[in-house]
């Protein structure tokens, strides 16, 4: 069963993002190479790069690489009777680097390889006043530069917005931004609240060929049954970003349980 919000469902926003964002990346190059005309393809890609820890302290991500070694039994058959020389020092390497990677989708022309547009669907770090906010600006320049459509999808209602000159689209709690090369420095926004329903947009290619319409609730609503998130959601509690106060009064309504007093 779907989400019982009629668009973006608030409790996604929290512990459960980093699932949503790696679930529903997939769902939405499907559903666009299935509209995709002849000639181009869509591919998931990443990029990667090393970041330092928020509080300095060392930082493990994952599950490290498996690596064949001997045992020290083993080591000790068939030594060389040559002598090693003894290191100069001993350093540690700074444990608070650490590997980050970030899922993007490109949809490139199949007979030269070449990205045509890009889809990026933010995640916390991209809004967030640090280093990775940084990078990933600095990574859409480079769309920029290239001459490569850029569509941006922020289902986060908290953190920074992408930057917008003045007069910037309404205040709301979502956006959908599409930057058409042959527009640039111009681009379209789809702003909506918690209460609206995600708007169908469309996807740009090529100037000579049509956009690809997306339909992102749809995406979104199999992402929430395939990753069984109305089993992990406890939709009798206020969600972790907290609504507006009127927004958490219908929201309170929409799932039949009283608001929570503020203290």
């Amino acid at each position: 069963m779907p989400s019982p919000f009629p668009g973006m469902d608030p409790y996604l926003e929290a512990d459960l993002w980093p699932d949503v964002h790696a679930t529903l990346l997939p769902l939405i190059r499907q559903a666009l190479v299935a509209g995709l005309p002849t000639g181009y393809v869509a591919s998931l890609d990443q990029y990667v790069w090393l970041a330092d820890g928020d509080d300095g302290e060392p930082v493990r991500r994952g599950k490290p690489d498996t690596f064949v070694s001997e045992e020290p039994a083993a080591r000790s058959r068939g030594r060389s009777s040559v002598a090693v020389v003894a290191p100069t020092a001993r350093f540690r390497h700074p444990a608070r680097r650490r590997r980050r990677r970030k899922l993007y989708i490109r949809l490139l022309d199949a007979a030269d390889r070449q990205v045509v547009t890009v889809i990026e669907l933010l995640s916390p770090s991209d809004k967030l006043p640090k280093a990775d906010r940084d990078r990933y600006l600095l990574k859409r320049d480079e769309y920029f530069a290239a001459g490569a459509n850029l569509v941006e999808i922020d289902l986060l209602r908290r953190g920074l917005r992408v930057p917008m000159d003045d007069p910037g689209p309404p205040e709301a709690d979502y956006y959908l931004m599409v930057t058409k090369a042959t527009d640039y420095p111009d681009a379209d926004v789809w702003a909506f609240t918690v209460r609206d329903p995600i708007p169908v947009f469309p996807v740009p290619l090529r100037p000579a060929d049509p956009h690809v319409p997306l339909d992102l609730r749809a995406c979104l609503d199999l992402a929430y049954d395939g990753g069984g998130y109305a089993n992990q959601i406890n939709y009798t509690e206020p969600p972790a970003v907290g609504l507006r106060g009127p927004d958490a009064v219908w929201a309170a309504n929409l799932l039949k349980r009283p608001p929570k007093k503020k203290k």
